[in-house]
């Protein structure tokens, strides 16, 4: 996936989806609200906090969901997904 934002952030209504295609590496932080992301193939969904991140790892579809009014910022991440010593920034 190649992520090209007009925007670095993105608001996000209460209940609004987006749906992410092949976004294997792309970093998701909360900056404010909760969203509920969940990966195709995999059988755990996570929730993402203001102030928290979570790395794609599955590649296939890809669904955020707001779980409160929220303001995401998405960036395709070289790092080791969600390596515990990372910080949120």
């Amino acid at each position: 996936m190649t992520l090209n934002l007009e925007s670095p952030v993105l608001a996000l209504d209460l209940g609004e989806v987006i749906t992410l295609d092949d976004a294997a590496g792309v970093r998701i932080h909360a900056r404010a609200g909760t969203v509920w992301v969940t990966e195709e193939g995999d059988p755990t969904d996570h929730i993402v906090d203001a102030g928290n991140a979570f790395i794609i790892e599955s590649p296939g579809r890809t669904l955020v969901q707001a779980l409160a009014p929220s303001w995401i910022s998405m960036r395709e991440c070289v790092l080791a997904a969600n390596d515990p010593t990372q910080t949120a920034a």
